[in-house]
């Protein structure tokens, strides 16, 4: 089984979700968004979390889009004109 991107801790009233990708600078890949999804599902019904608090490990919070992911699976291959054009 594969290590979650996001860790999960409860303490002093807060859910703490903490991102933790730094190898790719914690950047937003579909697999980190899923496992987001899911902390934030995990705070809403936990009835120790009052508040939740985003955090990361490395020295990025967060990189941005993962770029890699987005070009293996193709994004930006083909664009339409923008409908203002």
């Amino acid at each position: 089984m594969t290590e979650p991107l996001v860790r999960y801790e409860t303490r002093g009233g807060a859910a703490y979700l903490t991102i933790d990708s730094p190898h790719n600078r914690n950047a937003i890949s579909q697999r980190l968004l899923t496992d987001l999804a899911a902390g934030l599902e995990r705070a809403a019904a936990d009835d120790a979390a009052r508040a939740v608090v985003l955090t990361h490990t490395g020295t990025t919070f967060c990189a941005g889009a993962d770029l890699k992911e987005a070009a293996a699976n193709g994004a930006g291959a083909t664009r339409s004109p923008a409908p203002w054009r």
